[in-house]
């Protein structure tokens, strides 16, 4: 996974910034990583999935995370109700056409991955 941590100057702090596929886990680790306790957890749950092959799972506001031997996976929750009423109208003939759905996005990387991340955002962070 090719990633880049950078300053952003419209939210005034670093972000973790990927290619499309795996914007869930950027947004993660950016909006939900940045105090020193949520990261030590991830960063335990990563190493204790690496070495005893535990399953660690996290509820961060909208994102849903799981961490295991073979990777992490990230599920991102989307709330469409806002815009249901708007996008079936844009199918007006067909009332039925449309279902507004809150699956969300979902991201994988492997465990090597994630644990570099997560040093180098801890690197950034301190």
């Amino acid at each position: 996974m090719d990633y880049e941590i950078a300053f952003d100057q419209e939210e005034g702090g670093y972000r973790v910034f990927t290619d499309l596929e795996f914007t869930a886990i950027a947004e993660w680790v950016s909006e939900f990583l940045s105090d020193k306790e949520t990261l030590q957890r991830v960063w335990q749950a990563a190493t204790l999935a690496e070495t005893e092959q535990e399953i660690s799972n996290f509820k961060h506001g909208i994102f849903d995370v799981v961490i295991s031997p073979e990777g992490v996976a990230v599920k991102r929750r989307i709330d469409m109700s806002q815009a249901e009423d708007e996008i079936k109208a844009m199918f007006d003939t067909q009332q039925g056409f449309y279902q507004a759905s809150n699956d969300g996005v979902e991201a994988e990387c492997g465990l090597d991955d994630l644990i570099d991340l997560i040093e180098n955002w801890h690197d950034i962070q301190q």
